[in-house]
């Protein structure tokens, strides 16, 4: 691991609170000579400037001096130096980012047949190479086909061959894409080619049955994944519950796609890189962190939605069992809303369908249907026209607005 402060540094100290993953370097702070011998052992414990920071935030105190090494006299934590420790550093980061050191696995599963060459998970493997050495950091294309009984029995094989040689254990973050195309008419994704060289389609569970078989369903444990292929599977309410079923038994951490109906993949390449640096090496959650990914993707607003599935534990109320608890998914839609663009998330078409005139809407005002259900209006500016466009509100949503620009944000809805 890197120093969180300057995310480079010389020698570095660990912080002694197991549940913190910060180190920071003798550049940054000074460590005095007394006690640098000291460092590691049980003698002299480390606290952070986070941990620090922390601290006074639970306490609701004033900013006091920096004590970063302390030790044990007769049963109490005291300062093993006389005086506070000097921060030469400055946070180059968010105080709650670290740089983590790996290893990180990146595995691209590609429907046979697809062009993938320059895609999305080479470049969140080229982002990486600069951060991780080669033996910290894994980069796999996997092609498969099961679109006969024959070639799924080879299938499995193979993916039992790859699971053997993939610790699941191993991997510090996991990261997993899925190339591959879905059915127009249901949502079903493709599987491969039959004995006639037609598409085989399948429902999104049956899918991932196959594709993740044998001990390879171990691997998506606590994995984040991506989906990438055109936004079908999120289109049909078969198709979706069909995949959140199979995300409840593979129980990936995170799990994103895009509702566009023909996607685009080179319109999130500003989002992957983001990914990259905030959630994978200053390793900050995904889901608390999304939409600061999705604000930086300068195309992806106008192209598509963004889902977030989310696997979760809860806690069962009322049971014998206090230790109890049942798995659900969690999905979140992200619909980029623009005043006179994208009100409430729902595009409005460059012409309008009355007089054909160019980009003539109106910033859109609230407003009621013919039956009282509550939306947005936008008005054909062009002379003589006034058409009016209805945008429906949707449900259970939360506006979060861009810190950067008005009349424009996202939109999440939940409950997907």
């Amino acid at each position: 691991q890197f120093c969180y402060l300057c995310h480079d540094g010389g020698h570095t100290v660990i912080c002694s609170n197991s549940a913190c993953p910060h180190v920071v370097c003798d550049i940054c702070i000074d460590i005095p000579e007394s006690i640098a011998t000291c460092l590691g052992t049980h003698e002299i414990s480390f606290k952070c400037p986070a941990c620090h920071e922390k601290e006074e935030h639970a306490a609701h105190s004033k900013p006091m001096p920096y004590f970063a090494f302390t030790q044990i006299v007769q049963g109490k934590s005291v300062p093993a130096c006389s005086t506070p420790t000097f921060v030469k550093g400055v946070c180059e980061r968010a105080s709650k980012s670290q740089v983590c050191g790996g290893p990180i696995l990146i595995l691209h599963f590609i429907c046979m047949g697809l062009n993938t060459r320059g895609g999305i998970p080479c470049l969140l493997n080229v982002v990486l190479e600069e951060y991780f050495m080669a033996a910290t950091l894994q980069y796999l294309e996997v092609i498969f086909n099961f679109g006969t009984q024959h070639k799924l029995c080879h299938w499995q094989a193979e993916a039992q061959r790859l699971a053997a040689s993939i610790s699941e254990d191993t991997f510090q973050q996991k990261i997993i894409f899925i190339s591959v195309h879905s059915e127009v008419t249901r949502g079903d994704l493709f599987g491969g080619k039959d004995e006639g060289g037609d598409d085989v389609a399948v429902l999104p569970k049956e899918f991932m049955d196959y594709l993740f078989a044998g001990r390879l369903q171990l691997l998506v444990s606590r994995a984040t994944m991506f989906m990438l292929l055109c936004g079908l599977l999120v289109t049909f309410l078969q198709s979706i519950c069909s995949f959140k079923e199979s995300l409840l038994e593979l129980r990936p951490a995170y799990t994103i796609t895009f509702g566009a109906t023909h996607f685009i993949g080179m319109v999130i390449k500003s989002f992957i890189v983001a990914f990259g640096d905030r959630v994978i090496i200053q390793g900050h959650d995904l889901g608390e962190v999304f939409t600061d990914l999705l604000n930086v993707s300068v195309e992806l607003p106008m192209h598509t939605d963004a889902y977030l599935f989310q696997v979760e534990e809860q806690m069962v109320s009322g049971v014998p069992n206090p230790s109890s608890s049942v798995i659900h998914v969690k999905g979140m839609r992200y619909s980029w809303y623009h005043t006179h663009r994208h009100p409430w998330g729902c595009p409005l078409p460059m012409s309008c369908p009355k007089c054909s005139s160019i980009c003539s809407w109106s910033p859109s005002k609230q407003g009621e249907d013919s039956l009282g259900a509550p939306g947005c209006i936008s008005t054909c500016q062009s002379p003589a026209c006034g058409f009016q466009m209805f945008s429906y509100q949707p449900c259970s949503y939360q506006v979060i607005k861009v810190k950067v620009g008005k009349g424009m944000g996202w939109i999440k809805q939940m409950g997907i």
